[in-house]
């Protein structure tokens, strides 16, 4: 374990990293094309006062506040668009780029898209193809995407809009691409995602943070390697110096993967209905519990397993080896299995998740009906592989996980899955009950791999310090 960290050090690192900003009730995500490299790193130069980092002031109570209380930006590039601000074309094949931006990952370089290998095991087939997608994808007619600007405010819709003004490019550096719809203010959200359930609740704390000083006991404490660029990793691998100008553009950085969910909560809770239905139970009572069976949850956030309460996320698998609490096919069993047999290695898999819903909410999500609702999932990794797509590929989309037989997540697993997808067991005596008429609840509209950098390495960007290499 690398370590601790001291405060001085998130100056470099993009706030995103530390928080979500749950103080910032509305934001805003604008997707752009670099029309002019040359403009763009104007712009960028012109909004650096506004991008946030991650320091937090300490008071004599021990309290951490911002300086930027009511307004923060972050800005993310994906590979294409780092190469254009980079002084390359972005246009350069697969191939191309990975010669030049040396120190990425093939996945980064690729795109979310980029291999056929890569779209089966994150689910992203059938309406969820490249294809069908709004942005990001390979729609005829779609403009890249080469800079994701995040816009954070607190206050009314007026507020957000005069800070999205504040850092807007100009037309002549980049142009929109398309319009996301806005996200849902937190406020209104209540801590719960579309479908009704409680989310965000289990995240890994950063070694060397302010919440891993805390609660230093904590099963989530994780190597900071794990998210953030130029440190020790989970497996206390130290990060190589490099003198390669590109390579250093990834440290105090990480992969931000961004994704657009659209979920059909009429659809799941109508599944849910008639499934209660079919087995003889037709109240919305016995539609919630066989709802928080699939979730693994009940709606308020408590964990369908023994000894556990609502504020519990140090809770295991130990007491529920069959799954006869949380099914073993359940949405947060999948998504972190928690128990492991190597303490050491427990968390390299683990993601920071950042996302927030977007659409109206509902007044109960059986009355969600009638416009689009959905989720931004954003996580950040530094090995897209082996903990994002890994959580993809062994957990939510694979058939045989943990000795299950042709089930992926009930949740949001791909339609691509043996039988239909659909197949969802939960163990019970004196027999197990079997669910084989699941639809997919969540279409993806859009995705890409994006990279956060530092602070210094924004301010290089900025400066055309940043040239290809040869």
């Amino acid at each position: 374990m690398p370590e601790s960290i001291e405060h001085p050090l998130w100056e470099d690192m993009q706030g995103l990293i530390l928080s979500a900003y749950p103080h910032l009730d509305r934001a805003r995500y604008l997707l752009f094309t670099i029309e002019n490299a040359a403009a763009a790193r104007g712009w960028l130069a012109r909004i650096q006062p506004h991008v946030t980092n991650a320091f937090k002031k300490q008071e004599p109570d021990g309290s951490l506040h911002r300086d930027r209380p009511n307004m923060n930006v972050n800005i993310a590039l994906t590979a294409p668009g780092l190469a254009k601000m980079c002084g390359l074309t972005g246009n350069e094949p697969p191939d191309g780029l990975a010669q030049h931006l040396r120190g990425f990952s093939d996945a980064f370089v690729e795109g979310i898209h980029g291999r056929e290998h890569r779209l089966r095991i994150l689910g992203n087939v059938g309406n969820s193809a490249p294809e069908h997608w709004d942005w990001g994808g390979t729609k005829p007619g779609t403009r890249p995407a080469h800079l994701l600007l995040m816009v954070f405010a607190d206050g009314d819709a007026a507020a957000l809009q005069a800070a999205v003004d504040a850092v807007m490019p100009p037309f002549n550096a980049m142009t929109p691409v398309g319009t996301l719809p806005p996200t849902l203010p937190l406020d209104e959200a209540g801590g719960r995602e579309h479908f009704g359930f409680a989310d965000g609740l289990s995240q890994p704390i950063l070694a060397g943070s302010h919440d891993a000083k805390r609660f230093p006991d904590s099963a989530h404490i994780t190597a900071l390697g794990e998210f953030v660029f130029g440190y020790a990793n989970q497996d206390d691998q130290p990060a190589s110096p490099s003198d390669d100008p590109c390579e250093r553009l990834r440290d105090n950085g990480s992969y931000l993967v961004f994704c657009q969910f659209e979920q059909d909560v009429n659809g799941f809770w109508n599944c849910v209905d008639e499934a209660a239905a079919a087995n003889g139970v037709a109240n919305p009572h016995a539609a919630e519990q066989l709802a928080s069976k699939i979730v693994g949850r009940l709606p308020d956030g408590t964990p369908l397993v023994p000894y556990a309460n609502r504020n519990d996320n140090e809770f295991d698998y130990t007491e529920d080896p069959y799954g006869y609490g949380c099914p073993i096919g359940a949405h947060i069993r999948r998504s972190n299995p928690r128990d492991t047999t190597d303490p050491l290695h427990r968390n390299r898999h683990r993601i920071l998740r950042r996302g927030r819903s977007y659409g109206p909410r509902a007044s109960h999500p059986r009355e969600a009906v009638g416009q689009e609702r959905g989720l931004f999932f954003m996580c950040l990794n530094t090995d897209l592989e082996r903990q994002f797509e890994f959580i993809q590929q062994n957990w939510t989309n694979n058939p045989g996980f943990s000795g299950l037989s042709d089930e992926c997540d009930p949740l949001i697993g791909a339609e691509s899955c043996p039988m239909g997808r659909g197949t969802f067991t939960i163990q019970g005596l004196p027999a197990p009950a079997r669910l084989t008429t699941l639809p997919r609840f969540i279409r993806v509209r859009g995705a890409q791999y994006f990279f956060l950098p530092g602070i210094q390495a924004l301010h290089a960007l900025a400066k055309g310090e940043c040239r290809a290499n040869p």
